[in-house]
């Protein structure tokens, strides 16, 4: 389970790259060939937890991956559909994506401390950067749309990066925890 959940935030960290540097190195190209790459960058998100779901030999209570996949996979359909409606909250979205995936640090710092690992701070503080500049780009102080796209460029390479970096250092710090039998004394003290 852990193997497959490292591969599908892989999958994403590698998407947001791929993201961040086209709209860091061009800005310019139209919002509706941006949108119709996010489009099809989602449909794959979308595919790895699909295929990370039919793959998966056992049954995990809680484990919503197949609904996650379809819902993910019918928002970048939609995306490449419907681009022009896209345009014009592309910004807000991609902010919204970005303050998600630092939302999402915070949570595997929070694990990180239940595990009792130290380093959870600095999972944490990069959680906090990442939301940070998905605010700064909601909110836009920029007059153009070009710094704004390169903004956004810089928010998803951020993003990307960090992902790669809290979930290789999460899947270690995890597998350390359930290998040296942590886990299952947590589980005795529950019951």
């Amino acid at each position: 389970m852990l193997k497959n959940w490292k591969v599908q935030e892989l999958g994403g960290a590698v998407a947001l790259l791929i993201c961040g540097l086209v709209l860091l190195l061009m800005p310019e190209l139209t919002l509706v060939t941006i949108a119709n790459v996010i489009g099809i960058l989602v449909i794959i998100i979308g595919a790895f937890f699909l295929i990370g779901y039919f793959l998966r030999k056992e049954l995990a209570a809680g484990n919503n991956d197949l609904i996650k996949g379809m819902v993910i996979v019918c928002i970048g359909i939609f995306i490449c559909v419907k681009s022009e409606l896209v345009v014009s909250v592309l910004p807000v979205v991609l902010g919204i994506g970005v303050v998600l995936s630092g939302i999402l640090k915070l949570q595997h710092a929070f694990d990180l401390k239940r595990m009792g690992f130290d380093t959870w701070v600095r999972i944490g503080l990069t959680a906090a950067v990442n939301i940070f500049i998905g605010l700064i780009v909601i909110l836009n102080p920029f007059s153009t749309v070009a710094w704004l796209m390169r903004l956004v460029g810089i928010g998803f390479l951020f993003s990307g990066a960090t992902d790669l970096i809290t979930t290789i250092y999460v899947s270690k710090k995890a597998s350390e925890y359930y290998v040296d039998g942590k886990a299952e004394e947590t589980d005795e003290e529950i019951k």
